[in-house]
């Protein structure tokens, strides 16, 4: 599915410059409580799909020999562990590496790849919508109206992150306004000092 995806991008618009990787799931449980079930779902649909994605999405890139740009959609969590989602942790922290592999290996031949942070994007998202959001209250111990606000003061600038934000983030790394960036990555988290880069 993941060839044929790109096979039809490539033949409808004539190539591929930009490829943004963003699978969606959460999964939350203690350490303890993790079922395999729990962890290879997780991995399988951020881990092995951003693999696929990215990889199917390289191949063209270097087919086509003009380099281009990869952006991978990770997590604040990718870099900082949270409690009570190890498999999710993990899984985005393995979409972090991957990146910068590729930026490694795709360098030579001008295909840049970065990732984006985003932290708790609540508005818009169906990631929101159920348990995760019970999940996190709970690990929280606050009610689940409370988690934006939450969020928001746990944040060093005091701000919600919207998928907007997200969404200049992409664009800068995307465009030739980071033309000299590979295999970095933007928090867009409204600070957050864990995850600060080391």
């Amino acid at each position: 599915a993941v060839i044929a995806a790109v096979e039809y991008t490539v033949a409808e618009y004539g190539g591929l410059d930009v490829l943004v990787n963003n699978a969606g799931i959460t999964s939350a449980a203690a350490v303890e409580d993790t079922t395999l079930a729990m962890w290879n779902k997780t991995m399988d649909i951020l881990s092995t799909g951003y693999f696929l994605v990215g990889r199917e999405g390289y191949r063209v890139l270097k087919a086509q020999g003009i380099g281009g740009s990869m952006v991978f959609i990770s997590s604040k969590n990718g870099v900082a562990a949270s409690p009570g989602a190890s498999a999710y942790c993990t899984a985005k922290a393995a979409e972090i590496h991957l990146a910068r592999c590729m930026a490694l290996e795709g360098a030579p031949m001008g295909i840049r790849v970065n990732v984006v942070n985003p932290d708790a994007v609540l508005r818009g998202s169906k990631i929101w919508k159920g348990e995760w959001s019970e999940q996190r209250a709970a690990s929280n111990k606050i009610a689940v109206s409370e988690l934006e606000e939450h969020y928001r003061k746990r944040s060093l600038l005091q701000r919600s992150v919207f998928p907007e934000d997200i969404a200049e983030g992409v664009y800068f790394f995307a465009s030739d306004l980071s033309a000299k960036s590979t295999g970095n990555f933007l928090n867009v988290d409204a600070g957050n000092a864990v995850s600060f880069t080391r």
